[in-house]
């Protein structure tokens, strides 16, 4: 895709196109589509998939050990299943209780994948220009490809922590069962509502809790790119050489691209979610606000007071209390989700960029 739009670049500045209108669209365009796919991308992805997303932020955040020993010495099973976690959401809050903190995750989504996209590419295209130029055209290798994913990552941190920890804690509220429950806090109503409570509560500082591993989770979004450029690159080859052979594009054609496309996007999210989820688990447990709503291994609710500090703090009690298996907390729902959620996102962002004609 980026070796046509340097070839389409070149024979436009032969011709004396470059300074056409419509050269300048085309240029627009080429700057901006990938924030507009990326946006897309990322807001159908989360919408389509957000209750496995709030089930898996609240196993991550509970701290009931795999088991327990009781009085007459015989072990109880304390491990919550997504499907027990799931009912008890249901039972309580209803199927809105599924949704809750769906704003802020579409927010920041978009804005992640936008920024992240346009990031990422404009990064690429600088590279190409600056670093490339004297040399022989040639493709980005892996390790280039990682350190600039790296990079676009780190740069969206800043902007989305505090839309991301809001998330979490809505998600983690029970609005229903509060007054229940006698809880000190009210509940979030609405983004905005959470943020100024979180600003007036805690300080504005607050809204950066876990961005420590926020920001080690950008090796996540590196890890996927290097996987996703590398599919992509030699998935292209073999479609290059089918639609030589062929006159005009067929419905099986598109039909396989996308499919393509959901591979590549499946694989490489799979990939860089197992090797960064302990760090996912280690975010959630610092964003949780203070006082919150924990599911017991009966179903039911109790109100509980959690107190972390920083990174190697967090990491500590973790490993205290539930050993390795507390850093995978809430692995299978995000394995169920990350999966088609990677391959809808590319899936749409590619169709959005063919839209715009890159």
């Amino acid at each position: 895709m980026a070796e046509s739009n340097e070839n389409q670049a070149s024979s436009e500045s032969a011709t004396g196109g470059a300074n056409t209108p419509s050269s300048w669209t085309k240029a627009t365009m080429q700057t901006f589509s990938p924030l507009l796919a990326g946006l897309a991308g990322g807001a159908c992805s989360t919408v389509l998939l957000y209750p496995l997303d709030l089930v898996k932020v609240r196993l991550q955040v509970n701290e009931d050990s795999a088991s327990q020993k009781t009085s007459v010495d015989k072990t109880e099973p304390r491990r919550l299943s997504s499907m027990q976690m799931c009912r008890v959401i249901l039972r309580h809050e209803g199927i809105l209780g599924l949704y809750q903190g769906l704003v802020p995750a579409v927010v920041g989504s978009s804005i992640s994948w936008g920024g992240y996209f346009f990031v990422y590419e404009g990064m690429k295209r600088e590279y190409r220009h600056v670093v490339l130029s004297s040399q022989k055209a040639r493709p980005l290798n892996s390790v280039e490809n990682f350190t600039l994913a790296c990079l676009a990552g780190a740069s969206m941190v800043a902007i989305t922590n505090p839309v991301w920890l809001i998330k979490t804690r809505m998600q983690l509220q029970m609005k229903r069962t509060a007054k229940e429950l006698h809880m000190r806090k009210e509940p979030y109503n609405g983004m905005l509502d959470a943020g100024r409570t979180i600003i007036r509560e805690e300080g504005f500082w607050a809204l950066y809790k876990g961005a420590g591993p926020a920001l080690l989770l950008v090796s996540h979004g590196g890890v996927q790119f290097v996987v996703y450029e590398f599919l992509k690159k030699h998935f292209h080859v073999s479609r290059a050489k089918r639609d030589a052979s062929l006159t005009r594009s067929s419905v099986v054609e598109r039909l396989q691209l996308s499919t393509g496309y959901l591979t590549m996007g499946a694989v490489s999210k799979i990939i860089a979610s197992t090797t960064t989820y302990p760090l996912q688990v280690i975010k959630s447990r610092m964003q949780q606000r203070s006082e919150s709503v924990e599911v017991t291994s009966t179903g039911g609710l109790r109100v509980v007071e959690r107190h972390y500090g920083g990174l190697v703090d967090t990491t500590w009690k973790i490993f205290q209390k539930e050993g390795i298996a507390g850093f995978f907390k809430g692995c299978i729902p995000n394995a169920l989700r990350v999966a088609p959620g990677a391959a809808l996102t590319f899936v749409v962002y590619e169709s959005v960029i063919d839209a715009c004609g890159q």
